[in-house]
């Protein structure tokens, strides 16, 4: 059986029988398809007239089916018990089922689409909302609703007009008032293939054709669900079938939960008392499954565990992404949308195939996010930059700054923390090279590491603080706390954005200024973005010596370059010269980090500042990567080499 379409309403007038008769013989002639009108009736006498029409339809070789005289077209009368034979059987290409009520739970479940007309009155207008909300509570995807307006009177109203009353609803056509319709039924003629050349035709042959093009193109599924039978193979379903049935099942169950639990309450409750976060969840989960089994689904009784787990991590927890943090083989994690969320993967970006169930379900997990660590998002702030207990970096950006949605990108921190012999043997740099940076941690050497976004500089930040001795005392500061180091005397300051009223906001150079008044011996700022830069000059230039941080450049004299455009930024009127005279002074190492086409990352340019000439800061490699050979990854083979007649 190819599409299953349903037409919906119990109000009489509405046009419905007129619009399923019609349709039929529109798939019949247009498909040269056999197809099947299914008149539900609860009570039915064999020889009844259908539809009102004289001499339309003939009396087949079995009881209460008919045959169009003209057209491929035949009519059954019964209750919904009947359909599952015909749906066994499948020798119709195409079932258009004429459901005088809201339509049974049965018909629900085997529809492609249901169509609700209705007449622009407000009892009719009220009664197709609520069939169309009803169809979507029992899990019908919206979608796959369509609402056409009949009788109108003038050619004033367009659909546009009609999406405040409708909502969410699609309004697929309007059809004006023809009095020449009655005239065509009474003769027992079809419209579609009649004569008639009035706007009434003209516009339903068009609605018609647009209903039977979308219904076509829903490929994923041959109906709703597969019928729980032994004589049917639901081993042949696959779980995107049922995508659209799932999202709005599992937004349906988060609704209810809403109204049973005031989550914002018992998260706070949580935070005070951890100790009740387990009866909480033991609760939640008990809901969920009791929901469930409410909705009677019978496509997901299979999946009911899996189901259960997704919509808990999505009440309690980070919905879709919970999963992906904790999966330790990926490095990313990208929400473009509440439907488009993709990860790094071994240095390869793909699609995760999970999804949230709507936009508002990823603003909560994004408010999960921030809340504990003291961070806001709303209209007036839509961006934030927080972390993760585990210390992952989080960006988020909510609309209207994001056009297509919430957007969320994690940048995760890895479990197993890495070591110099790590780097090595991922041949990140050699062990010369590592050698080399941890002689000059110890003589103390002010480092600059510089990279591109992705590139890896926080983790080498990380491995070569290691080097620092554990008797000196370590100022660590960040946007958002990402440095792991080993030592124990380490103090660890981290940025604060301004609260709701503007106020507080502390800035990562207002750390750095006082940092100083810590006694630190080694000051580590996880990145320089702006006028921090020249606090973190003064400073390495004033005998906090062995002081590191992090650049976005291309080039070790690109990162030169970046250090004195952010100098300028601090405010301060100094010339060219006496700012390279800073950087000369303070900088000692640029370490260049790059990140290949392949996914791998590697250091490319180890290179020490030696003086000035004129106004141009001098500088020399020590290590530079040299290239061997494509790969077919898309990145490159080679090895971070010294440069000859440098001593190391």
């Amino acid at each position: 059986m190819n599409k299953i379409i349903t037409f919906a309403n119990s109000r009489s007038g509405s046009g419905k029988t007129t619009f399923a008769f019609n349709l039929a013989e529109y798939f019949a002639a247009d498909k040269a398809a056999k197809v099947l009108i299914f008149e539900c009736r609860k009570h039915v006498n064999d020889g009844e007239a259908v539809y009102g029409t004289s001499g339309v339809f003939e009396k087949t070789d079995k009881p209460l089916i008919f045959k169009h005289k003209s057209a491929n077209v035949y009519l059954e009368c019964g209750d919904t018990a009947g359909l599952k034979d015909i749906f066994k059987a499948g020798s119709f290409d195409a079932v258009i089922i004429d459901s005088d009520s809201l339509p049974e739970k049965s018909v629900i479940e085997v529809s492609d689409r249901i169509i609700i007309p209705a007449v622009l009155s407000q009892p009719d207008l009220k009664h197709a909302i609520y069939t169309a909300e009803k169809l979507r509570q029992d899990g019908f995807p919206v979608q796959r609703i369509d609402i056409l307006v009949n009788k109108i009177d003038g050619g004033f109203l367009k659909k546009e007009d009609l999406k405040e009353i409708f909502g969410p609803f699609n309004v697929s056509g309007i059809l004006p008032y023809d009095k020449e319709v009655s005239d065509f039924q009474k003769n027992g003629r079809l419209l579609i293939s009649g004569k008639a050349k009035g706007l009434f035709f003209h516009e339903f042959k068009s609605i018609m054709g647009d209903i039977v093009k979308k219904t076509a193109s829903n490929s994923e599924k041959k109906s709703f669900i597969t019928w729980a039978d032994d004589n049917i193979d639901t081993k042949k379903e696959t779980p995107d079938n049922f995508k659209n049935g799932r999202a709005e099942l599992k937004k349906e169950i988060s609704r209810k939960l809403y109204e049973a639990f005031d989550m914002r309450k018992i998260e706070s409750q949580m935070m005070i008392d951890p100790a009740a976060k387990e009866k909480f969840n033991t609760d939640i989960r008990q809901k969920i499954k009791s929901v469930i089994d409410e909705t009677g689904m019978i496509h997901i009784l299979n999946d009911r565990d899996k189901i259960a787990g997704e919509i808990f991590d999505e009440v309690t927890g980070l919905g879709a992404i919970q999963e992906l943090l904790r999966d330790d083989d990926i490095s990313e994690i990208m929400v473009n949308g509440h439907d488009k969320i993709f990860i790094e993967k071994g240095g390869k970006i793909k699609d995760s195939g999970r999804e949230f169930t709507d936009g508002q379900a990823v603003i909560r997990a994004i408010e999960r996010i921030v809340t504990p660590i003291g961070r806001r998002i709303d209209e007036s702030r839509p961006y934030v930059d927080a972390r993760l207990a585990d210390g992952s970096r989080v960006n988020a950006v909510i609309p209207p700054l994001a056009l297509d949605g919430p957007v969320i990108t994690i940048r995760k921190f890895s479990k197993n923390k890495l070591t110099v012999s790590d780097l090595v043997d991922y041949k990140s740099l050699t062990r010369q090279a590592a050698d080399y940076l941890e002689e000059c941690v110890r003589r103390r050497k002010n480092i600059l590491i510089s990279g591109g976004t992705g590139s890896g500089k926080t983790t080498l930040l990380n491995v070569i603080s290691s080097f620092i001795p554990a008797d000196e005392r370590i100022v660590t500061i960040e946007d958002s706390a990402e440095l792991r180091l080993p030592q124990e005397h380490v103090v660890r300051l981290e940025s604060r954005p301004s609260n709701i009223e503007g106020k507080g906001e502390i800035t990562i150079r207002e750390l750095v200024k006082n940092s100083l008044r810590m006694r630190p011996d080694r000051i580590v700022v996880g990145e320089c973005r702006g006028g921090e830069a020249l606090d973190m000059l003064q400073a390495m230039n004033t005998g906090h010596d062995g002081s590191m941080t992090t650049v976005h450049a291309n080039s070790p004299r690109d990162a030169l370059s970046r250090v004195e455009v952010m100098v300028l930024m601090a405010g301060m009127d100094l010339p060219v010269r006496a700012i390279r005279e800073q950087i000369k002074s303070a900088i000692n190492i640029v370490v260049q980090q790059a990140r290949f086409k392949d996914g791998k990352r590697k250091v490319t340019h180890i290179a020490e500042i030696t003086g000035m000439e004129s106004d141009t800061i001098l500088m020399h490699n020590v290590f530079e990567f040299v290239k061997s050979a494509d790969n077919a990854a898309g990145g490159c083979e080679g090895e971070l080499k010294r440069v000859d007649g440098v001593r190391v």
